[in-house]
């Protein structure tokens, strides 16, 4: 009686792992390709990609958080390719001292000069 529990019950937990992960992936929204968010800010994929570590070695933020600022800026289209640098950096500069998230950061560069900061973000 003991092991057949011990086979239900691990029957059970299988199972709810599976549905687990099928959830996380169907559920889970679309990300745009950083080829589709690059003609926003008038760059190309290889200049925003050279931009990340660039970002992370100027601000001290970790790759990870420097490529998904760059990311954000980009896909938000609010960023001009003049001033698309110095917001990259001003946004890993915040991540890093001020323990803000990658999303946090990129909305509180765009806040000052654009309509809407976190909603330009909504679709990235």
């Amino acid at each position: 009686m003991a092991k057949m529990v011990k086979h239900i019950a691990t029957a059970v937990g299988v199972i709810l792992a599976g549905l687990f992960i099928v959830v996380f992936f169907v559920g889970r929204p679309e990300s745009k390709q950083l080829a589709d968010v690059a003609p926003r800010v008038g760059m190309s994929v290889d200049d925003l990609m050279a931009l990340g570590p660039r970002v992370a070695t100027s601000t001290g933020a970790t790759l990870g958080s420097s490529r998904r600022v760059v990311y954000l800026l980009a896909c938000s289209g609010q960023a001009s390719k003049t001033t698309f640098e110095d917001q990259a950096n001003l946004a890993g500069t915040l991540v890093r001292r001020e323990r803000l998230t990658d999303r946090e950061a990129v909305n509180a560069v765009l806040a000052p000069g654009t309509k809407g900061g976190a909603e330009s973000l909504k679709d990235c």
